[in-house]
């Protein structure tokens, strides 16, 4: 791509103590203007946003460190915007977890992932290089590039969430899936999200003007709506693990720093770095290098770790260290891996019982993730003062 230094370093570190300060200097010098400049695809690197989605959906850094550091420099008032974007990730999975059926049909309705051909749209086929090259799209050439895929080349909205899927460097199951069906209509029904030539103009600054390319016209295609019903209510009891002796834990791509987050726990935890190389092998290259680069990271930096690359190398361990409890990731909609009930019983067949740890963050804000964003707006400052953010 024109634009882009195949000679610099690759656009996301993989050392937390990195990200961390690439995010103090972004808090200190561009954070302030975020609600005016966010909306606008500046190109590779985008500097005028954070660039932490990879690392929130893998929780290197957690929700709680990056606003206790933009508070730092910024008030809360003045990073609204901001801090509504943080927490439209959590929405969106606390309102999947509560529909789980969603995500079912989207993976049984799975109609292959191909890379898409040269359209002649000239941002639509940029945008396309740059997902393949980076990893990475600004979310407002997402919401287009998402919008001209279904309404003007007229392809599903699942073959575009499987692309996607495959690509992103911060895919989660839940803000993809769901950020292609509200695109589509299907969130709020036959309520679409339409590309315009103008607003594409307007906010990569005259970068690309796709007039007369796009369908700007489209219509719901009413066959496509699909009422879910909402699932009871997230009940998540947490445990008392003071009690828990002989006790292990797994840290993973769903939580990278679990062992971090219970060291307040005060109990002593054996640790285990998993990492199945094998899981969701249609990712792209860069994707798979980002993740096994953190992994190896982890690995140095807890020499004391096992690392175990199968269920299988789990369960020997487990046994090895004469484990009674294992604690694991809580594994939301769209991320099951431990937390099916064959390896449960496998393990207490062996004695050993798995525990799902749920960070306190998603236990306090997934509750209100039952209607529509702008009801679990309201909550948002309550969930600030319990998670101790003010």
């Amino acid at each position: 791509m024109h634009d882009i230094d195949h000679n610099a370093p690759e656009g996301f570190p993989t050392q937390k103590e990195q990200v961390l300060n690439d995010f103090r200097h972004f808090s200190s010098q561009r954070l302030c203007n975020y609600s005016k400049s966010r909306n606008f695809d500046t190109g590779y690197p985008h500097a005028n946003v954070s660039k932490l989605s990879p690392y929130l959906r893998r929780r290197l850094v957690s929700e709680n460190e990056v606003l206790q550091i933009a508070l730092e420099k910024n008030s809360i008032s003045s990073l609204e915007k901001f801090i509504q974007e943080i927490f439209w990730r959590t929405y969106w999975r606390g309102w999947l977890e509560l529909r789980p059926d969603v995500y079912e049909d989207y993976e049984n309705g799975y109609d292959g992932s191909h890379l898409p051909d040269k359209t002649g749209i000239k941002c639509f086929d940029h945008w396309t290089e740059e997902l393949i090259e980076t990893g990475y799209l600004h979310n407002h050439a997402r919401m287009w590039y998402a919008s001209i895929w279904i309404f003007t080349l007229g392809k599903s909205w699942l073959s575009g969430a499987n692309f996607f899927k495959d690509h992103l460097v911060d895919w989660c199951p839940a803000s993809n899936t769901l950020g292609w069906r509200w695109v589509a209509g299907l969130q709020t029904r036959g309520k679409i999200y339409v590309a315009k030539a103008d607003n594409i103009k307007l906010f990569t600054n005259e970068k690309f003007f796709p007039k007369g390319e796009l369908n700007e016209n489209p219509f719901f295609n009413e066959d496509l709506w699909k009422t879910y019903e909402r699932a009871s209510d997230i009940s998540y009891v947490k445990p008392n693990l003071n009690a828990c002796e002989d006790t292990g834990v797994i840290i993973n791509k769903n939580d990278l720093t679990l062992n971090q987050y219970l060291s307040k726990e005060q109990i002593i935890l054996k640790g285990c770095i998993f990492h199945d190389p094998e899981y969701q092998s249609s990712k792209s290259d860069f994707v798979n290098k980002f993740d096994s680069d953190l992994i190896e990271n982890l690995r140095s930096d807890l020499p004391s770790f096992e690392f175990c690359q199968t269920k299988k190398a789990v369960l020997k361990w487990a046994k090895s260290e004469k484990l009674k409890y294992l604690i694991f990731p809580y594994e939301t909609v769209g991320n099951k891996y431990f937390m099916t009930s064959d390896f449960i019983n496998e393990l207490r067949n062996q004695n050993i019982e798995a525990i799902f740890y749920m960070r306190d963050w998603d236990k306090y804000a997934f509750p209100f993730a039952n209607k529509g964003f702008f009801p679990f707006k309201k909550n948002i400052s309550d969930l600030l003062f319990k998670n101790g953010i003010s």
